[in-house]
């Protein structure tokens, strides 16, 4: 399985960058190939009131970088904070430039937070999204007090993680051999 992971944030000093990591290794030790897409290393995707659209110009490097990506992909994940009860508006803007490249798509996501919840906040404003992508909401893993479950150069220090993250991979794939299956 291909699986494209989307990290949602470049704000400085960010956490959800180690959760990405953590699933992309998962995912790595059960053979699959994985990709990050960072928010943090692409050009700002510029706010616009349109989605791309291929003979449309310009289109930004980034947004045509993405789409590619998502085509590509078998499995599209979301690795984000949770920020004001949402998500990074910077994530809105990337995903808001493309539309039918995630139809039929399956998503998973990575949630984090400083606090007790994990990002459930903004994991339900992502389902909302994705479901008018057409795309298809598949498992999700919340990361609570994500300073206390990495340290500052990003290692796992909680392992309680460690098998939450194998059990996200796991949930993964079968969610993706179910929709393969017409389950």
């Amino acid at each position: 399985m291909k699986v494209l992971n989307i990290v949602g944030t470049a704000r400085e000093g960010r956490k959800s960058v180690h959760a990405a990591r953590q699933v992309d290794e998962a995912f790595e030790e059960k053979g699959h190939e994985t990709e990050v897409f960072d928010l943090a290393e692409e050009e700002f995707l510029p706010l616009g009131n349109r989605t791309y659209v291929e003979d449309e110009e310009p289109v930004p490097e980034s947004a045509q970088k993405l789409s590619r990506k998502v085509r590509e992909s078998d499995f599209i994940v979301i690795t984000t904070p949770e920020y004001n009860h949402s998500f990074p508006g910077i994530l809105k803007t990337a995903l808001d430039y493309l539309y039918t490249e995630y139809e039929d798509k399956p998503f998973g996501f990575v949630t984090v937070s400083a606090g007790g919840f994990g990002g459930v906040r903004s994991l339900s404003h992502l389902h909302d999204i994705v479901l008018e992508f057409e795309g298809f909401i598949g498992p999700d893993l919340q990361v609570s007090r994500v300073g206390d479950v990495f340290n500052e150069e990003g290692e796992l220090v909680d392992e309680a993680y460690s098998d939450r993250f194998q059990s996200f991979v796991e949930q993964s794939e079968e969610f993706r051999e179910k929709l393969e299956n017409g389950i």
